[in-house]
């Protein structure tokens, strides 16, 4: 049995209200340990503080058998303890290498010599597998993805003993994933400890040795990883009994009638030549790598880049020029749910009424020029209730609800303006398992009505589990399209990351 490495006891803190009251966690040397909890459950709290961020009001902390009470971020580091939180927090306007050696460049007569800066950095992407990332880039010319795996090599790239990721996989794609965990476990074998907080069910059971789980501030249980099934988990986060959901549940409502057809659409930069069916009923994923284009293939449907080039039909109408205009996408019944919410797909600083009638507040709630209010807030309050967001009334601020509450919104503003396909981009990225599973029951509703849903995803078993067909993304076309009589997630894996070696070669 490994030794303890690190251990928090009777741990708790207080805003304005107790964010983690008498938390006992511990972590053994060689363990990946996965944290998870609902929104607001107290698992970032727990971990800042661990990394000397935030001061707990109580309790007391060890590492390696010495008591441990750091008041600094340095404080932590000095000690061992190193955390990637789920936000960037580079510098874009340095290079990957001043970014990775940020305060301890090396420096002749006030010169950095960038020269070694070089070699040090190749060193360290050498080491830990990371060989496609050009050290000299500037951070701002990279993709999230990509600039999320920097951060992580920052940390994997300094000595440590316990190693803390908060989501670290929101922005990467499968293949990126895998490279991620082949790291974890070589950091692992040399005995380093892990903290691993996901939403990702998956990702925790495939991943980590044992699981503890925090519900409102309270540690509910740890358990060893074999003892768990994700009903189970679920039902702890929760505090709900869950039935066993089966593989078997799902269900199609994909017809044969074309709702949207793309051919040849280009935008003069990541896509060249794409060309795709998606049918009435259908849940259509996009696979591909971080950079391949998904995030831009559904704004050039939405009409936000103007100077595409291609056709497309909508339904039974004559092929056209791909829209140029996002008001004429919106009005042919085109809705956008984009990867950022907070800075795109909602006024997270006005209430849930506005935010859910704003896309329709004129074709559906002005007449005569006036808007009748009496019917926008019966019209919200409705939605407000059918979508189970959770709010104290429809004037609530947005920003005052939880991820997955704001992306029901989000998503809710376009079931009122009687949208005929979604495009969505990372639906589920950064919200708790509970509120990823009422956006699965949400888009099930949509496409039983007969209508349609384009989605992007950086979790490719997510999309095997909720999506009728998966297109591959890459060289700026559909490369292969898998359904669900032949897909598995290592020939779609394969299908993304060799296109993407071919281009290399070429």
């Amino acid at each position: 049995m490994p030794s303890v490495l690190f251990s928090a006891k009777n741990i708790s803190k207080r805003f304005a209200v107790p964010v983690l009251e008498s938390v006992d966690f511990e972590v053994l040397h060689g363990e990946i340990h996965g944290l998870i909890g609902a929104n607001g459950a107290g698992k970032s709290t727990l971990c800042k503080i661990i990394a000397g961020l935030i001061h707990p009001d109580s309790g007391e902390m060890q590492i390696c058998g010495d008591e441990y009470q750091p008041k600094t971020l340095k404080d932590a580091m000095q000690s061992g303890i190193q955390i990637v939180h789920q936000e960037l927090s580079l510098v874009s306007t340095l290079t990957v290498s001043e970014n990775i050696f940020l305060g301890e460049l090396p420096t002749r007569i006030g010169v950095i010599q960038d020269q070694e800066l070089q070699e040090r950095t190749s060193n360290v992407f050498e080491k830990i597998g990371l060989t496609d990332i050009n050290p000299s880039a500037k951070v701002a010319t990279l993709g999230a993805g990509e600039q999320q795996l920097v951060q992580i090599a920052i940390a994997l790239a300094r000595d440590s003993k316990l190693l803390i990721l908060d989501e670290p996989t929101t922005s990467l794609n499968a293949v990126e994933c895998d490279r991620l965990f082949r790291w974890l476990r070589v950091l692992k074998n040399r005995g380093i400890g892990i903290v691993f907080i996901s939403h990702r069910l998956k990702e925790l059971t495939d991943l980590a040795d044992r699981i503890t789980v925090l519900r409102d501030g309270v540690k509910i249980t740890t358990a060893e990883n074999f003892s768990i099934n994700h009903d189970r988990l679920l039902g702890w986060i929760t505090g709900e009994k869950t039935k066993e959901r089966e593989s078997s549940s799902f269900k199609s409502y994909c017809t044969t009638t074309p709702a949207l057809q793309i051919k040849h659409l280009a935008d003069g930069r990541r896509l060249t030549d794409v060309s795709l069916t998606l049918h009435r009923g259908e849940r259509l994923g996009i696979a591909g790598l971080v950079g391949s284009g998904r995030t831009e293939l559904l704004h050039a449907i939405f009409g936000e880049t103007a100077d595409c080039s291609g056709t497309q039909q909508l339904f039974s109408d004559d092929y056209r020029r791909i829209f140029s205009k996002t008001h004429v996408a919106a009005k042919s019944g085109i809705g956008l749910l984009p990867e950022d919410r907070k800075s795109a797909g909602l006024m997270v600083e006005l209430d849930v009424k506005t935010n859910l009638t704003v896309s329709s507040l004129w074709k559906r709630f002005t007449r005569f020029g006036v808007i009748q209010i009496n019917d926008e807030i019966m019209t919200a309050e409705t939605l407000r209730t059918n979508l189970k967001i959770n709010s104290s009334a429809v004037s609530q601020s947005v920003e005052t609800l939880s991820g997955g509450n704001q992306q029901k919104v989000a998503i809710g503003k376009w079931l009122i303006t009687d949208a005929e396909i979604l495009l969505l981009d990372e639906p589920t990225r950064g919200i708790d398992a509970a509120a990823r599973r009422s956006i699965y029951d949400l888009m099930q509703q949509f496409v039983s009505d007969g209508k349609s849903i384009i989605m992007v995803s950086s979790d490719l078993h997510e999309m095997m589990e909720i999506c009728d067909r998966i297109a591959v993304l890459a060289g700026g076309r559909i490369t292969e399209t898998f359904d669900r009589t032949n897909w598995n997630r290592e020939a779609i894996v394969k299908s993304c990351f060799h296109t993407h070696q071919n281009e290399g070669s070429a």
